[in-house]
């Protein structure tokens, strides 16, 4: 009987083992009867890119300038083309038609006000302030070499864009340069590298600037042939041709205590002055300038029967530029002086 008792209670405990086995295996497998997935740990989402602000280039008026060919009039040899450098080009047309080693790299001296006068012109036409009081003079304006060219302006001198430009084409004043270059860029520096993006946007290739005003720097350079680009552009404006055009000017302005200040600039370009026996009819603009440097350099703006032509000369000696500016104008239109 004992022995009976134990086979049963042996049966029943194999019986209670293989059903909780049977048991434990059909768990096992449920998860994959159903389609049942356990969740997995979750993944962080990647974080969103950041937008980080870029800024942008300075951005300029369009002024196309079409590629210009080579239709040349006279040679680069031709004995009374005076100066080191000089190229005569038809903006109108695009023809480079005197080329003296107008591509070898030269100082421009105050012919640099170019592009000043061109920028701030842009930028004070852009904000509808040509006419605006918006130029002040402060330390950092007369900030420049001892010897430069100036019109006197003083601290706290308060001028019109338009005035300022007149001292700066006319009398050529080097502080006058300043206050432009301040008004536009808030500080010379940071103009120059506006006028270095002009010069790239015009498609200048021979031209470094390194100040407003063009007082002597290694690395301040242009070429007679980029002048000319920065002409074309300029002469696209007949505001600044008119301004760079005029012989004399009254200015009106307050100084620092309010008060009034009057002056009176004349241009040092004598080919606009009709008393002066270095008269054209021909030029409506001109830009000249000086240093040791960089010898005698002039731009002419020049139109003919509609069309509008750049002489460029640089590098020139005392007594060469005009007799220059005449053997073109004899050479290109056929006019003669006595």
């Amino acid at each position: 009987m004992k022995r009976n008792r134990r086979h049963r209670r042996k049966t029943y405990i194999m019986r209670r083992l293989t059903v909780g086995l049977a048991l434990i295996g059909l768990l096992a497998i449920i998860p994959a009867l159903i389609g049942f997935k356990q969740d997995s740990e979750p993944k962080a989402e990647p974080s969103a890119p950041v937008a980080v602000p870029v800024k942008s280039g300075p951005t300029f008026p369009e002024i196309p300038i079409k590629e210009w060919t080579h239709q040349p009039i006279a040679a680069a040899e031709t004995p009374d083309l005076l100066v080191g450098s000089m190229a005569f080009v038809n903006l109108t047309d695009g023809q480079i038609l005197v080329d003296k080693n107008a591509s070898e790299r030269v100082f421009p001296a105050s012919t640099t006000k170019l592009m000043t006068a061109l920028l701030a012109y842009e930028t004070a036409v852009d904000k509808d302030e040509l006419d605006k009081d918006v130029v002040v003079v402060k330390q950092s304006t007369l900030d420049i070499p001892w010897d430069s060219h100036i019109v006197h302006l003083a601290v706290g001198d308060r001028l019109t864009v338009r005035q300022a430009l007149y001292a700066t084409l006319l009398e050529s004043g080097n502080d006058a340069a300043n206050s432009l270059a301040e008004y536009v860029s808030g500080s010379t520096s940071e103009f120059v590298d506006l006028m270095n993006a002009r010069s790239k946007v015009l498609g200048l290739t021979g031209t470094q600037f390194r100040n407003a005003h063009g007082y002597s720097d290694p690395e301040h350079f242009t070429t007679a042939l980029d002048m000319a680009k920065i002409t074309y552009a300029f002469g696209t404006y007949p505001e600044l041709v008119d301004i760079a055009g005029t012989y004399e000017y009254e200015a009106k302005f307050v100084d620092q205590a309010g008060d009034l200040k009057r002056r009176w600039w004349y241009h040092l370009g004598s080919a606009i002055n009709e008393r002066s026996i270095h008269y054209s009819e021909l030029v409506t603009a001109t830009k000249t300038g000086y240093t040791d440097e960089s010898g005698y350099t002039m731009v002419f703006l020049m139109e003919r029967d509609g069309k509008q032509y750049a002489l460029v000369t640089m590098q020139a000696k005392s007594g060469q530029t005009f007799p220059t500016m005449r053997t073109v104008e004899q050479i290109a239109f056929g006019i003669t002086h006595e």
